[in-house]
């Protein structure tokens, strides 16, 4: 029978880890806190932002938000950068993007402390994750890692070094937050890993990495990607997509909300009816891989205070 893996209740067992670890922190003077960078009013930015502050109460962290109008300049925000870095109350920092076209991603996030770049965003932390010293994973691909861990040892009752050793692993999806930095974290346990993207599907190669997977994880942004005919009979499937789709009715047409606009529903890569059934394990969009992200931010954001506190 196929394992539905709970990514929920991994998401809680997590947090009841890292609220541990805060009253520890706080019994010695210590509390983390998390700044976020949110320039503009991007819907996007702002949903993720709501999210980061109420995990940051839920743990017991300090939250920060600067937030600047959608005109500012480079400088000023370079500026704002600056000022959390020398926060000693600031333990991460969290640029959320997209930002306003005058502004360069990659000038703002080379300012950012590499002590306090919790989502491994800088540089200078990436090439660490590279060469197998990342002291920031970037919180997604690590989600998968440590879903993946747990399931090794509750169903699989394995030690995750020996899970990953050896393990077929194909990462379909090449992008800097997820799909290259989850290459390395699998490359770094000796895995052998093949990373797949929309240049392989363009030349109909797919399928073919697809189906040699034990571990598919899928991070496209493309809905249905994966079909049955892509996935290997008795592998792990990890979902990593996230798309909004039109609810449609059995004659395929959109279903209409009352005000008359198409009901949408939030999918991921795979298709999880079709896929279910042939997969060992599987895990499901939404309630699944992202479920487990935000707290392996908090989890850096801890590493982050008792390095910039000494400890």
């Amino acid at each position: 029978m196929t394992v539905v893996i709970d990514c929920v209740a991994i998401g809680e067992e997590l947090m009841k880890e890292i609220v541990k670890e805060t009253e520890d922190l706080k019994k010695k003077g210590i509390t983390p806190g998390i700044a976020t960078l949110l320039v503009g009013e991007d819907f996007g930015a702002r949903m993720y932002r709501k999210q980061v502050e109420k995990f940051c109460e839920e743990a017991g962290f300090k939250y920060f938000n600067e937030n600047p109008p959608a005109d500012v300049t480079e400088e000023e925000v370079i500026e704002i950068v600056k000022k959390l870095n020398n926060n000693p109350a600031v333990s991460g920092i969290l640029p959320l993007r997209p930002f306003p076209e005058q502004i360069s991603d990659s000038a703002v996030i080379s300012t950012i402390d590499v002590n306090k770049d919790i989502d491994c965003f800088h540089p200078f932390n990436m090439g660490k994750l590279a060469m197998g010293e990342a002291t920031f994973p970037p919180a997604t691909p690590s989600a998968v890692i440590e879903i993946l861990e747990r399931y090794a040892r509750e169903y699989e009752k394995m030690e995750p070094k020996d899970f990953f050793e050896g393990a077929e692993i194909v990462v379909v999806g090449h992008s800097n937050i997820v799909g290259k930095p989850l290459a390395y974290l699998a490359l770094n346990r000796n895995a052998t890993t093949t990373v797949a993207h929309v240049f392989t599907s363009m030349k109909g190669n797919l399928e073919k990495h697809t189906k040699g997977a034990d571990v598919l994880i899928v991070a496209a942004g493309k809905a249905d990607l994966i079909g049955p005919d892509q996935v290997k009979e008795g592998a792990i499937v990890i979902d990593v997509g996230i798309n909004r789709v039109k609810v449609l009715d059995e004659k395929g047409e959109p279903v209409l909300n009352d005000k008359g606009k198409p009901k949408t529903k939030t999918v991921g890569d795979v298709s999880f009816d079709a896929v279910k059934d042939m997969a060992k394990a599987i895990t499901t969009v939404p309630g699944g891989v992202g479920s487990v992200t935000n707290r392996m931010l908090m989890k850096n954001a801890l590493k982050a205070c008792k390095i910039n506190h000494g400890l």
